[in-house]
């Protein structure tokens, strides 16, 4: 049946890598040498890429410590892994979603600015919205829905040298209008625009004064160069107008310019905000209803687990159960209440610490020792009290240990109280660990009962 001890076979010790370690070390102290430089102002703390280079370098570092103690062959399935998580997080962030730090207050108090490392308003970036566009140009391979009045969105600034060369502010001049900026409000065609509710109930727009100067665009009626939006472009404002620098100083925004549309604020969490209205969707809720079921499910029902079934390598997925034995601890493998009593010829997924398994090492084996009854292989065949089993106390062939078989028992073993006594699947293949390698099992080291095969579905039977 279930073949998970080939893979715990005893493992030499592995020296950790001189090298590896040195290079650990080295990454992760950058990463705190570039957060030391940004916090003493040495580094520019507003800068994304030079925040997210430290992390990489911490997280690398760390990585590299605990590669350098890793067998050659895991370390380079872990790298795989890593890099398939890698790539897949980086098509996400290229064409899907992607975070934004709020830098500053010009879009207060719809969204809140600072440029300190972690704090002001963290935001989701709606990239698939209006169109996926070419990685590093201000192009689109496709094009979405066009922009609209009043979105927020994140774009590419057109001043050269900018302090904050990407900038979130809204929408508010379409293409073709004619905007005319003054007593606070915008007016485009000669018609005050309706501000809808969504936005901060005082704002005010400015069209002079605040502290800086050179205002152009929206604010000189009459002249069509700064009151006539071109097509394929808009005219960006901020809600925090007098503390703004918008589209009113660098003019009309190419569309090709806009990164995405604002869809919520993420962080913190007391400051979450659906600017989209996406949550309120009967889709949404039946999609976060399912993920939420789902975590439920895996931290404390069970889990699905892949199983190689024999020796042509095909590969099965268990549904293991928690709730069979107790309420578990998610995480941390312990559980809070033990209520189940495992039964003979159940199958567990356990864990065991001893020498001759790796420690990260999850084992399958049926129960063939209960609390108090003395275990003994006589003549190749498990007797249990001094009596062989009977053909329904287990599942299929009646467990025996192989002619030649390297471990022995002359003397029966009693099983101690809360503890039980597992054999693998199947019990008589030589070379596999179980109780008669390393002993009993506590309650604490059953991790779950696995009773169905659910995948794939032609196979899927009760076990």
């Amino acid at each position: 049946m279930a073949d998970s001890s080939k893979d715990s076979k005893k493992e030499a010790p592995v020296e950790r890598s001189l090298l590896g370690m040195a290079i650990g070390v080295l990454l992760f102290g950058g990463g705190l040498a570039i957060f030391y430089a940004q916090r003493k102002g040495m580094l520019p703390a507003q800068d994304d890429m030079t925040t997210y280079g430290g992390i990489g370098l911490c997280l690398a570092g760390g990585a590299g410590w605990w590669l350098s103690g890793q067998p050659r062959d895991k370390a380079i399935e872990w790298l795989k892994s890593a890099g398939f998580a890698l790539g897949l997080a980086l098509t996400i962030r290229w064409a899907v979603a992607e975070p934004y730090r709020i830098p500053s207050g010009s879009m207060e108090t719809t969204l809140h600015g600072d440029p300190s490392f972690f704090k002001g308003d963290r935001v989701f970036v709606n990239k698939w919205v209006y169109g996926i566009r070419w990685p590093f140009l201000n192009s689109r391979i496709w094009e979405g829905h066009k922009p609209q009045r009043w979105d927020i969105v994140v774009f590419k600034t057109v001043e050269k040298d900018a302090v904050h060369p990407t900038l979130v502010k809204r929408i508010v001049g379409m293409p073709g209008e004619r905007i005319e900026i003054h007593d606070g409000k915008v007016f485009a065609d000669g018609k005050a625009l309706e501000i809808p509710d969504a936005l901060p109930p005082d704002i005010y727009y400015t069209s002079s004064g605040g502290g800086l100067s050179q205002m152009r665009y929206g604010v000189s009626p009459g002249i069509d160069e700064f009151s006539v939006v071109p097509e394929g472009h808009y005219l960006m404002l901020g809600d925090n107008s007098r503390q703004s620098r918008d589209g009113r100083y660098f003019g009309w925004l190419p569309e090709e310019n806009i990164v995405g549309r604002v869809a919520c604020i993420w962080w913190p969490i007391n400051r979450w905000r659906d600017f989209t209205g996406f949550s309120n969707t009967w889709w949404w809720k039946t999609l976060h209803g399912l993920l939420a079921a789902f975590t439920f499910v895996r931290l404390f029902i069970g889990q699905s687990w892949p199983v190689v079934m024999d020796e042509r390598g095909k590969v099965r997925h268990l549904f293991v159960s928690f709730v069979a034995l107790g309420l578990r601890i998610p995480f941390v493998l312990r559980w809070l209440v033990f209520w189940g009593e495992p039964k003979r010829g159940q199958l567990m997924l356990y864990r065991v610490k001893h020498e001759s398994v790796p420690s990260d090492a999850l084992l399958f084996g049926r129960i063939a020792g209960l609390p108090g009854e003395k275990i003994q292989f006589v003549d190749g065949r498990l007797q249990v009290n001094g009596k062989l089993l009977e053909p329904g106390e287990w599942p299929g062939d009646l467990p025996t240990e192989p002619e030649g078989a390297a471990i022995k028992r002359s003397k029966p073993i009693t099983v101690p109280e809360g503890e039980f006594f597992l054999l693998a699947d199947p019990p008589g293949e030589e070379g596999v660990f179980d109780s008669r390698t390393f002993g009993t099992i506590g309650k604490q080291g059953l991790l779950g009962q696995a009773n169905a095969i659910w995948w794939p579905f032609w196979a899927a039977k009760k076990i």
